[in-house]
């Protein structure tokens, strides 16, 4: 609106303000107040909503959108290239100890590469990650149960079980190296036992030839959104080629594939790799298994 005498108007409104300059000045203090309670509010209701998520995936030991379980190399390979799959993380679990000092809370032993260490609040914060031969990483707390002080180059010694698919088998006692280490979280299901790739590979060997399957190889995955992650991680099955449904375990034909779905519902915490073979459900398709946290 075009006015040919603004400076008058102006001149007027500034006059109608100081003519109430109290009511306004109330008026503007009631609304600044307003917004910074509803900006404190969101804040809060915020905060509090990050707070328990990662309550939650302390639990359950690992904030990764969700894991496809038992994938060969070329799966992993293509659930990687999928566009709904923002990053990958690989781990292979050989074995568990759940007797002596680890009678509580079990400790597993396994290799993770980079981001499943990640995701896993497993990321040394002394010393790096397990590279080759021999070394390890674990939690201080775990240190502690075995005697030994958190320094770099300690010798550990751990007796752990040989555990495939769907067996545990003999048990084996090795001397490792320490190259890192970081301090126990109290909420965490397990203490994590970190080996290199090429040790984890060479107990595998052994543990074939003894007539046991290869060990499982689990692919942790972040989506390229959180919305809906069970929507997704099924639409990547069904992208791949594959089927998605729920079947319980009893009824897996022995001569078919199946895809398991091991669903970690809110407010749960999650058990050990031992226990958690008894609580997937499967479904037919070429992955064994797909893990959501939902």
């Amino acid at each position: 609106m075009n006015v040919k005498n603004r400076k008058c108007i102006r001149k007027l409104s500034l006059k109608s303000l100081y003519a109430n300059r109290r009511r306004n000045l109330i008026a503007i203090f009631a609304i600044a107040l307003t917004t910074l309670l509803f900006t404190s509010m969101f804040t809060i209701v915020l905060s509090l909503n990050a707070s328990y998520e990662t309550y939650q995936f302390r639990q359950v030991g690992g904030y990764a959108h969700g894991t496809f379980k038992d994938v060969s190399p070329e799966q992993a390979e293509r659930i990687a290239a999928h566009p709904k799959v923002k990053a990958t993380g690989a781990r292979k679990v050989i074995g568990i100890t759940a007797e002596g000092v680890f009678a509580k809370i079990p400790a597993e032993i396994s290799y993770m590469d980079a981001n499943c260490t990640k995701w896993s609040y497993a990321t040394p914060t002394t010393g790096r990650m397990p590279e080759s031969g021999k070394e390890v990483a674990m939690d201080t707390a775990a240190l502690q149960l075995l005697g030994v002080t958190p320094e770099l180059g300690a010798e550990v010694t751990v007796s752990y079980s040989i555990t495939d698919k769907d067996q545990t088998a003999f048990t084996v006692t090795d001397t490792f190296t320490l190259v890192g280490y970081w301090e126990y979280d109290e909420l965490m299901p397990v203490h994590y036992i970190n080996i290199s790739c090429d040790y984890a590979d060479d107990i595998e060997a052994q543990a074939v030839k003894t007539g046991l399957q290869p060990f499982r190889t689990d692919l942790n995955v972040m989506l390229a959104s959180s919305t809906n992650i069970q929507g997704q991680m099924e639409q990547v099955d069904t992208d791949l080629g594959y089927t998605c449904g729920q079947l319980y375990r009893s009824q897996q034909r022995p001569d078919r594939r199946q895809l398991g779905i091991y669903l970690i519902p809110a407010g749960v915490t999650a058990r050990s790799r031992a226990d958690d073979r008894h609580s997937s459900f499967f479904a037919a398709g070429d992955f064994h298994g797909v893990s959501y946290h939902l």
